[in-house]
């Protein structure tokens, strides 16, 4: 739970014709991630490919998922189990349909083809559609025909231009409201220069003629009757093809699904080391997994056997997380800063059960953590039940978010933001804010009608004197103390943490510099507290029997710390001493946003309750400043604190005791969403009849 589960670097040995089984079997289990072979075993095997088989694998598998491009996707629920190789290629090859599919896709790209010049024919005639004649008349070998677009507004002026040069130019029009469509037939009379001088004159946008004939009315009623034909074949291909689909899309998808599994699993058939007889593969498994490997290859191969090989110490195990399923989720917080070594100390809990504290209390308002809690609410909904359509956000906040996680990152982040909210409204009670409002007067009120008593004496809404148990304004100095013994509550468990571990790994030196630096941190703050308190703490004033006499306990785990640093960790140590200064009165961030929350909240509280005093109109602006106001300062609340709040631990917790850089486990396996594995050990039938 608080490391990542014990690894084993094994060795599979077996007979050769049982390693297409012992491989398929590894696979459905997905247990084993598989690393190259050591030195000393790729010396005595070499590697071989089946190459046929491969081949076949690979053509069978380009073949159905060109078909699948071209059919027309519909659900598949059921699942299909194949026994071999054999039996998938049998199954992939009874689907038939591959010349009759190719020459109803190719018809059908002949067919669009077809469909969109049609449209752009009935388009172009409907363009036209005012001209009288035959089109054909206006490909004149004498004259130049034009056709245009020009504002009805301006029409006119363009008009009267024209008119001038009745003899040089025939118009015909189709007026419109707000554009007026025309034909220019222009005869060599006319120079082409003040053709030009005209058409520039008057800002006309004129195009030549189009290469077509017949009346436009003929050409609008052929192209429509030929576009119904062409839609009409096109729905028959189209129906054709969903035939198909539904008689042959499950058994592809599928089909397709398993061929992509056997091809992983040839590749790493292809990557073994084998001998005339046997092969042999390495790899990382969970110890608490070996027995049930070494019973499910022994239940369906003979002869395989497992050695688990003893490890270099610079060969690192790969990290598998294990945390009970409640704190699974913040496990992508942790991967985020950088995955826990094979042997280190697992932080997901502690970063689980801190992270939400530090977060409601960065907020603390009740009012802020309800909309959060709410829109929290709603972006899970949307994405697990579904419904991922998030017009409902405004454009820009849609895009921005987006753009940061993608949808299954937002639920994520949004389950982690819950708990922290619930612990936020339980402080917005303490704190007495609501919006920023004091409002626990009216619920105290209440209360004391029906019998119960015992709270603060009733205030004002929103200035003192409030209904608060502890008041972030007035009682900051209590606040940012509190945030002190936090800040020097963590830095000494990271510390802890980290002695433990330089123990555990036999690195005296370390866990001596470490201890050193938790002596040096708790002198600093005794000291520090002494001063607050107004302790005589100066070992040379002359009265030596006025001085606290434990203030020489302050002094010596000062300087025995620094000592200790300096044998652990050597003289340069001495660099970093306002490290640990720093990193404890880092926590004190934590009261530091939420009073900045809180101002920001009574400034925009306090304009609107002036407003309202003043008249209807400033009323209205001072509705607004509320709403537009407050939705900034929790927009605000969902960022900061989740920065904050992750960068306290990132830094200044995980920083004493966490190295990081591991490498995660991959197993060799594959998801499956249409087919079932082919070998199923004592565990996962015991899963199955669970759920069964």
């Amino acid at each position: 739970m608080f490391k990542p589960v014990s690894m084993a670097k094994i060795a599979i040995m077996g007979l050769r014709k049982n390693q297409q089984t012992a491989v398929s079997v590894l696979h459905d289990m997905e247990i084993l991630q598989l690393e190259p072979l050591s030195k000393e075993v790729s010396a005595i095997v070499k590697n071989e490919r089946d190459n046929e088989l491969t081949r076949q694998v690979s053509d069978e598998l380009l073949r159905v998922k060109a078909l699948m491009t071209v059919l027309p996707g519909i659900p598949v629920i059921a699942t299909k189990r194949f026994d071999s190789i054999d039996d998938l290629l049998r199954t992939s090859s009874s689907i038939d349909v591959d010349e009759q599919v190719a020459n109803l896709e190719k018809e059908k790209e002949s067919l669009l083809t077809e469909i969109k010049e049609t449209e752009n024919n009935l388009k172009l005639a409907e363009e036209f559609s005012f001209f009288p004649e035959d089109l054909k008349i206006l490909q004149l070998s004498s004259a130049a025909s034009y056709f245009g677009r020009i504002p009805s507004d301006k029409f006119e002026e363009f008009k009267k231009a024209i008119d001038a040069h009745h003899k040089d130019i025939m118009l015909y029009i189709k007026a419109e409201k707000e554009l007026t469509h025309l034909i220019l037939v222009v005869f060599p009379t006319i120079s082409s220069d003040e053709f030009a001088n005209i058409i520039q004159t008057h800002n006309v946008k004129i195009e030549a003629v189009p290469q077509i004939t017949g009346k436009p009315n003929e050409i609008i009623s052929n192209q429509k009757t030929n576009l119904e034909t062409q839609n009409q074949r096109l729905k028959q291909i189209n129906d054709e093809l969903n035939k198909i689909s539904e008689e042959h899309y499950a058994t592809l998808v599928e089909v397709e699904e398993q061929l992509q599994i056997e091809n992983k699993k040839l590749e790493v058939i292809s990557n073994l080391g084998v001998t005339k007889d046997a092969f042999a593969m390495e790899g990382w498994i969970p110890k608490s997994k070996l027995g049930q490997v070494k019973s499910t290859l022994g239940k369906f191969t003979d002869g395989t056997t497992i050695y688990e090989l003893e490890t270099k110490e610079e060969e690192k195990a790969p990290t598998l997380m294990s945390n009970p399923p409640r704190f699974r989720l913040f496990e992508a917080f942790i991967r985020f800063y950088s995955l826990p070594q094979s042997k280190e100390f697992d932080p997901t809990m502690v970063f689980a059960l801190i992270f939400p504290i530090f977060y409601g209390l960065m907020i603390g308002d009740t009012g802020y953590c309800i909309v959060i809690l709410l829109v929290c609410l709603w972006v899970i909904r949307r994405v697990e039940k579904g419904k991922r359509n998030f017009n409902i956000m405004p454009k820009p906040l849609r895009s921005f978010a987006l753009n940061i996680l993608k949808k299954r990152q937002m639920v994520k982040l949004a389950k982690a933001m819950i708990p922290g909210c619930v612990i936020g409204i339980i402080l917005g009670v303490i704190f007495d804010l609501h919006f920023g409002f004091h409002l626990n007067g009216y619920i105290f009120d209440y209360l004391a009608s029906v019998g119960i008593t015992g709270f603060p004496e009733p205030g004002e809404v929103l200035n003192r004197p409030s209904q608060a148990f502890l008041d972030p304004i007035h009682d900051a100095s209590k606040l940012l103390l509190i945030a002190g013994y936090i800040g020097i509550g963590f830095v000494s468990f990271g510390l802890i943490i980290g002695i433990i571990q330089c123990i555990a790994e036999s690195d005296k030196k370390e866990a001596i510099g470490k201890a050193g630096w938790l002596a040096f941190a708790w002198g600093v703050v005794l000291l520090g507290l002494a001063l607050i308190n107004g302790d005589a703490i100066n070992p040379t004033w002359p009265r030596l029997i006025e001085v606290n006499p434990i203030a020489f306990g302050y002094y010596g785990l000062i300087f025995g710390g620094v000592g200790m640093m300096i044998l652990g960790q050597g003289p340069m140590a001495i660099m970093e001493l306002a490290t640990i200064v720093s990193h404890v009165l880092s926590y004190t961030r934590l009261v530091g946003i939420l009073l900045a929350s809180v101002i920001l909240a009574h400034t925009i509280d306090y304009i609107f309750l002036k407003s309202i005093n003043i008249g209807l109109p400033l009323a209205a602006l001072g509705v607004i400043i509320l709403i537009v106001g407050h939705l900034f300062n929790i927009i605000i609340g969902v960022f900061e604190p989740g920065i904050q709040g992750s960068r306290l631990i990132y830094v200044e917790f995980f920083s004493k005791f966490y190295k990081g850089n591991g490498r995660a486990f991959k197993p060799f396996g594959s998801m499956r969403r249409f087919t079932e594995n082919q070998y199923k050990s004592e565990e996962q039938h015991i899963i199955k009849k669970k759920k069964s």
